[in-house]
């Protein structure tokens, strides 16, 4: 599942429609019309075999043939990591060689799984989100798929930037990871997507409040669009951080069969994590709301000025133009009703004179009032 947000929401694209095909079995793994020709390319695979006594073994681009299951006695784990979305076909050989239930490997080929937890007989399946933006400004969701098994974890990510670096590091230094189980492993890539999240908030927080400023100043038409894409972007990151907290709280509540007592504690400080992202998220989208309502008021204040500048300059011209008229009616000169001024020699300047004070007495008059 892969939603994005771009500059301009004309352009707005999913990647991703439903591939179910009407009435296929449950669990089918199969391409809808037409999906195999926009697939991307094949995933990069990668295996790491790690155990206690501090042997570590990494190979990449390994092909799905050549993975093994682990031993259900052996004290080693294996980490086997799909960067990228793979085929039917991969899904299928994965699936045998595992004993991985078709109902996962089903929502993996699919990618329109919220976030969840699934518990079978051997494994459990895990899908969570990754929230990321690119280069572009544009937010991104991508899908993370997680089978864990009793000494094994398989990792399948649709986006082709891997973000687990940092974990498989951690292993070759023979950290702490090293010293657990599969269980572990599970806890620090869970952690390593929530704790991803914070630099992604932190961006988005100094956007709003470098928003406000420019609301303040000029509330502009490009300012409001800003508004309401910052706005998308946290309905997207709600949708996708909510689930995310009962899929960890689900993995607390683990009976033991695939989550030590050892690994729950660190799980719940990554539960924490993850109720401190949805605080944010929760207190931006507040902010957010409350931008628009500063906004609206911006506009509507400089509206007010306007016309209130407007309504001066036409009060001010308002006895001008009646002098002017006046003056400019067409009288017979030989009246003696006429008026007087039209044979003075300076009644052109008189008349002036009697506007400037007229102009000079009403803006002392406006000010005075504090209209301006």
């Amino acid at each position: 599942m892969r939603h994005k947000i771009p500059a301009h929401p004309a352009k707005r694209h999913r990647r991703h429609t439903r591939n179910y095909r009407p009435g296929a079995s449950p669990g089918s793994l199969e391409w809808a019309k037409g999906e195999e020709i926009t697939h991307a390319p094949l995933p990069e695979i990668s295996l790491l075999r790690y155990r206690k006594e501090g042997k570590v073994e990494e190979r990449h681009d390994v092909a799905i043939v050549d993975c093994k299951a682990p031993e259900a006695d052996t004290a080693d784990v294996i980490w086997l990591h799909l960067q990228g979305l793979p085929t039917p076909g991969q899904l299928r050989i994965l699936g045998e060689t595992f004993g991985l239930h078709p109902l996962a490997l089903e929502d993996v080929l699919h990618q329109e799984a919220r976030a969840k937890i699934e518990v079978y007989d051997h494994h459990q399946f895990i899908v969570l989100n990754h929230v990321h933006q690119t280069d572009e400004n544009t937010l991104v969701i991508d899908q993370i798929n997680f089978f864990s098994g009793k000494n094994y974890l398989i990792s399948i990510s649709e986006n082709r930037n891997d973000m687990f670096e940092p974990v498989r590091q951690r292993i070759r230094d023979m950290g702490k990871i090293c010293t657990y189980g599969a269980d572990y492993l599970l806890y620090a890539l869970i952690d390593a997507i929530v704790d991803n999240g914070f630099p992604l908030l932190e961006k988005l927080g100094d956007e709003l409040e470098a928003l406000e400023d420019e609301i303040l100043d000029d509330p502009s038409r490009e300012a409001r669009n800003r508004i309401h894409y910052a706005r998308r972007k946290l309905v997207l990151m709600r949708r996708a951080w909510w689930p995310q907290r009962e899929v960890i709280a689900e993995l607390m509540r683990d009976d033991g069969r695939f989550l030590s007592d050892t690994t729950r504690i660190y799980m719940r400080d990554c539960y924490d994590h993850c109720v401190i992202v949805i605080d944010f998220i929760e207190t931006f989208r507040e902010m957010a709301y409350s931008l628009l309502d500063t906004y609206l008021s911006a506009v509507s204040q400089r509206m007010n000025d306007i016309m209130k500048a407007l309504t001066i300059i036409a009060t001010i011209f308002l006895p001008l133009m009646f002098i002017t008229g006046l003056y400019g009616m067409n009288f017979d000169t030989s009246s003696p009703w006429n008026m007087p001024e039209l044979h003075w020699p300076f009644g052109y300047l008189y008349i002036l004179g009697i506007m400037a004070i007229i102009v000079t007495g009403m803006l002392a008059y406006f000010r005075h009032k504090r209209w301006l």
